[in-house]
């Protein structure tokens, strides 16, 4: 069995996290990035099975 990680979003404030998804780590690192490119908003982070987080970003925005 391969430990479970978590992808979380946060909105603009950044204080209440919620989990979009769990899964394995190339599940979970594909649906961050899928996130990340979905919403110009928001910020995302990977949580590993101990819940430590392993990489955090922000959304990219549509127009630059």
């Amino acid at each position: 069995m391969s430990p479970e990680y978590s992808v979380q979003k946060a909105g603009l404030a950044g204080r209440l996290w919620t989990t979009v998804c769990r899964g394995d780590e190339i599940k979970a690192r594909e649906i961050l990035e899928r996130q990340v490119r979905l919403y110009s908003v928001g910020r995302f982070r990977l949580v590993d099975q101990n819940g430590a987080v392993v990489e955090e970003r922000k959304a990219l925005p549509l127009f630059n």
